[in-house]
């Protein structure tokens, strides 16, 4: 990056156009033969505009989609380690600064694993459809060697021999695991993601409020462009509701669709792992690398998840008019209703939606009708009567001892930490975990009972099956492709409150985790904002879609459509995390300066006046522009680029074109040609300050004339050593200049330097003595 901004004299542009082509009496040159048709075209041409659109910036970075950064790195504009860098860049610029927490680890081989990468590809050895992308993971995935801590302290240390199932299955696309996700501990909260060793997660949009949980960190981190996508784990709503505050898309997929070995347990029997990401395009990607049967896994085992699986992936599914004929039912009692996590009945239990929230509801389910879907009220068929007897035959088994333990084991003897027995007795709760709330743990895992063995958790188990094939019949009963439904009545409230009213736990605990069916958070866009209630931006907020077990396909087919119908309004970038400054578009910038710098009119036919003046005043724009913002930066870029390709291509155009001639003698055919030169000119004696008065919030610059000179640069700074950043630059032909907006609480340095146009360059004389003006 340049360390020193300086504003260039744009002289060599503004030069003199009387001496081109004139001769000048009394001066004898060499002869030389000029072309008859001395405006030849030239078939050189400027494509500045070009070469800036072939960089990738970190304005490109921003909501890149996995294709979009595959395209970028097989176009050689991008390699897997500049990739790398640039979300570390970013992780270290905003997360711990903004109290957003989300992560708990960067994986410190990542930049060499990312150098391997660019040399396969390099190579021509590409071996999958997430070749070189970053992606970050919950902290109770496993990734060899690197810690896995579920968000406790007391496990900061524990490290798995292996990778877990899904981090496998992303490697052997070609994923990079950038970084682990900070959590709610031990994935226990929805509400909120907090833990003993990463602390609070803070929403990107709005960093006083709750991330939601447990996988925040996980959204937090992708709705900030920390990484491309990431995964997170599901036990009640830990993937959708975190995805519903950051505007996102978060898959729970069904039951035995995704393994769980390798990933810190909750209930084993309604874990789940899935994508969250910003796009539906991205999560299809993510989808058709996790899916599938592990051996290790009896879920997915006894699932045949390979049997769910398209056989050409879910990115098959990504069709624009996938909404078209589709019959959307939705469950009109979620709108207003806030279920209880008692035994109550929901109709007893009601909570209108946020005036905030209404109008984004309606505005979603316009999107989908669009689109082309048909939507149906099916409350008659899903009654809150059914949902409620259905739920209550399927109680939450306890199975979080046997599960963790069962993961420790899995760990081997190396493992810091072997039961939950060992965790709760040797370590402080609240310093050192929190989250476990376990009567009377066994001290020996070997001597504990199978849970799964008891008719008890046989009773829960047959109980969520039935609640997956009532509900599953019902929908093909009804002809109904996938159900809408609203799972929360407000945006994300305070961090420290976490208040449930924002979480309606109604229906999304229970289609999902409970019957196991597939279930998606999608964007609805943005709550307008609520000053009067603290709410002063705008937050986002998703709708729920559920479909029958197993359909995973379909219902990316109608997010994907649902998202380009919906178009730009659904999804925004958190103004908190914008791009980082370009070192490549302010070298670019630098380069382009020169260039314009450079710019000799005695080489061409013509002058065009107003080209010219457009390449003047962009110029000015450019060199002024605050660099530390790069979207000014770019557009003022592009803007000189374009306006520097316009002039010069009209000039290419018009180039003079001359062959010397060797006879030395003129003929009859060679005739003498007297062209333009110059007189030698010094340059500038050194500047002087004649006075400087500082005004209110301007200060009165006087320059002592001097003769023969095209114009002052004047350099004013808070810095005595003149620092790029804190200094600015003015160029003029007067010799009294008034600088406005200047702090009058600071003290500012004064210089000044004189220049001329020798032989159509910029000369400057040396700078006056430095004023300091207080």
């Amino acid at each position: 990056m340049r360390k020193e901004m300086l504003k260039k004299s744009i002289g060599t542009i503004v030069m003199t156009i009387a001496l081109v082509g004139t001769s000048i009496p009394g001066v004898t040159v060499s002869p030389v033969k000029v072309n008859a048709d001395v405006a030849t075209t030239v078939s050189v041409s400027s494509n500045e505009v070009g070469k800036l659109e072939s960089i990738f910036t970190t304005i490109d970075l921003m909501d890149a989609s996995i294709s979009e950064l595959e395209t970028a790195m097989e176009k050689g504009e991008l390699t897997a380690e500049q990739l790398v860098q640039m979300y570390i860049d970013r992780i270290n610029a905003y997360d711990k600064s903004l109290n957003l927490n989300s992560i708990i680890t960067i994986n410190s081989k990542a930049l060499d694993e990312a150098k391997e990468l660019d040399k396969e590809r390099a190579a021509g050895k590409i071996k999958g459809k997430l070749y070189g992308i970053p992606i970050i993971v919950k902290d109770n995935y496993d990734v060899e060697g690197m810690p896995t801590s579920a968000g406790c302290k007391a496990l900061k240390d524990s490290i798995a021999p292996d990778d877990s199932y899904a981090v496998k299955k992303l490697k052997e696309e070609g994923a990079i695991i950038l970084a682990k996700a900070n959590m709610s501990e031990f994935a226990s909260s929805g509400s909120n993601s907090r833990s003993t060793l990463g602390g609070a997660v803070h929403n990107a949009y709005d960093t006083e409020r709750t991330a939601a949980g447990s996988s925040g960190g996980t959204a937090v981190a992708i709705t900030s462009n920390f990484a491309t996508a990431g995964l997170g784990t599901d036990t009640g709503s830990s993937i959708r509701r975190p995805s519903s505050f950051s505007n996102l898309y978060g898959l729970r997929p069904s039951k035995g669709l995704t393994s769980i070995d390798g990933v810190v347990p909750l209930n084993g029997d309604r874990d789940v792992t899935g994508p969250i990401c910003r796009s539906a395009e991205d999560l299809a990607t993510i989808m058709t690398a996790i899916a599938g049967t592990d051996a290790n896994d009896s879920y997915t085992v006894d699932a045949n998840a390979d049997s769910l699986k398209p056989a050409n992936g879910y990115e098959s599914g990504l069709k624009a008019d996938g909404l078209k004929g589709k019959k959307i039912g939705y469950l009109s009692n979620s709108f207003g209703y806030y279920v209880a996590n008692d035994d109550s009945d929901a109709g007893e239990r009601t909570t209108e939606l946020d005036s905030k929230i209404s109008d984004m509801v309606e505005k979603a389910k316009e999107n989908l009708e669009a689109g082309g879907a048909e939507l149906v009220d099916i409350s008659q068929y899903i009654p809150e009567s059914l949902i409620t007897f259905l739920r209550q035959a399927a109680p939450y088994a306890n199975v979080f001892e046997w599960d963790l333990d069962t993961y420790f084991t899995s760990l081997g003897p190396a493992a810091p930490i072997k039961t939950a027995y060992e965790l709760i007795n040797n370590y402080k709760y609240g310093e050192d975990y929190t989250n476990i709330s376990i009567r009377n743990p066994i001290e020996d895992f070997s001597t504990m009972t199978n849970p799964r063995t008891t008719e008890n958790w046989q009773s829960c188990w047959n109980g969520m099956v039935n609640f997956r094939t009532t509900i599953s019949n019902i929908l093909k009963e009804q002809d109904i492709d996938a159900v809408a439904y609203v799972s929360q009545t407000d945006v994300a409230d305070i961090e420290t409150t976490s208040n449930n009213k924002n979480n309606a736990a109604s229906y999304i605990n229970y289609f999902g985790p409970v019957a196991g069916l597939p279930d998606m958070m999608i964007p609805m866009g943005f709550a307008k904002a609520d000053p009067d209630n603290g709410y002063e931006t705008e937050m986002p907020l998703g709708m729920s879609l559920f479909i029958s077990y197993g359909n995973e396909e379909k219902l990316i087919e109608i997010a994907y459509s649902y998202e380009q119908t919906a178009g730009e309004s659904i999804r925004k970038q958190p103004s908190t995390v914008p791009a980082l400054e370009d070192k490549n578009v302010d070298k670019f910038l630098d380069e382009l300066i020169d260039k314009t710098d450079s710019i000799d009119f005695s080489e061409y036919t013509v002058y065009p006046n107003g080209k010219v003046n457009v390449l003047l005043n962009k110029y000015a724009e450019a060199t002024e522009v605050d660099r530390s913002d790069v979207y000014e930066t770019y557009e003022a870029t592009y803007d000189l680029a374009k306006a520097y390709d316009s002039l010069m291509n009209k000039l290419l155009a018009n180039k003079k074109v001359t062959t010397p001639v060797t006879d030395k003698t003129p003929t009859a055919n060679t005739s003498t040609v007297t062209t333009p030169t110059t007189e030698t000119v010094s340059a500038p004696a050194k500047a002087k300050i004649s006075k400087i008065k500082k005004a209110k919030k301007s200060m009165k610059i006087a320059i002592r004339k001097q003769s023969g000179v095209k114009g002052y640069q004047i350099k004013y700074s808070t810095s005595k050593k003149f620092a790029a950043k804190k200094t600015k630059t003015v160029t003029t032909s007067k010799v009294t200049v008034t600088v406005k907006k200047i702090n009058v609480k600071k003290t500012y340095y004064v210089k000044v330097r004189a220049y001329k146009l020798i032989d159509g360059k910029v000369t400057y004389g040396a700078y006056s003595k430095v004023k300091k003006v207080s």
